[in-house]
């Protein structure tokens, strides 16, 4: 873990003793060694903070590339942030999550919505995710976050009054993979997935979807 993460973490945290509450439940789901994939619902420009506190690893994410701009430019790189366009992303960001990925210790960070949610329901998942974890053969850690849609702006990083609440899911990986692989697929495996965040998440932020069988991915028992 980075001094720099440590000393943001740890700011975090000290406003949100002062202004508000943090509360994380399921912090013996994180794997102890390896990289992984953290996967995790998307309500505000507080949530990679936050999932990277809850989680406890230095974080590795994709951002917009808007969000670079002086002096905010300077946070995002310390929590670990890698510009992005999203309406043309290209073979380099690709390429950048997966060389994190090598790392025995890097933790991924992706929002498979692909962006906030405005009802605050959990959104249709895009096929990213998935695809960078069965080309890595990552382990999946499923993150669920409540109350960070107060977040509104920059400042209040620095007075978070809101209540936060994230649980961390039991991870999994994925499994039963055919050698023929397609888009059908991908997306029944994101779609389960999101049903694994929806899991954890309170009945109001769940989607209104049926639930899925769970025929591609495989709780990892500790």
């Amino acid at each position: 873990m980075s001094k720099l993460f440590k000393i943001c973490d740890s700011g975090l945290k000290f406003t949100f003793s002062l202004f508000g509450s943090l509360e994380i439940e399921g912090k013996e789901n994180v794997p102890k060694k390896g990289s992984f994939i953290t996967v995790a619902n998307h309500l505000s420009i507080i949530d990679p903070a936050l999932c990277a506190s809850a989680v406890g690893r230095d974080p590795k994410f994709l951002a917009k590339k808007e969000l670079f701009k002086f002096p905010f430019n300077i946070l995002l790189k310390f929590y670990g942030a890698h510009p992005i366009n999203r309406t043309r992303p290209g073979s380099s960001a690709i390429r950048w999550v997966k060389e994190q990925l090598r790392s025995k210790e890097s933790s991924l960070l992706i929002f498979p919505e692909g962006t906030r949610s405005r009802d605050l329901k959990l959104q249709k998942g895009l096929n990213g995710a998935t695809m960078i974890a069965i080309d890595t053969e990552s382990i999946i850690l499923p993150v669920s976050i409540v109350g960070s849609e107060k977040c509104k702006n920059y400042l209040q990083f620095l007075f978070p009054k809101m209540s936060v609440k994230i649980k961390i899911g039991k991870p999994f990986n994925i499994v039963n993979l055919p050698d023929k692989k397609n888009k059908d697929l991908y997306q029944i495996i994101t779609k389960e997935i999101m049903q694994r965040i929806s899991d954890i998440l309170p009945q109001t932020y769940r989607n209104n979807e049926n639930e899925s069988e769970f025929r591609f991915t495989r709780t990892i028992e500790s």
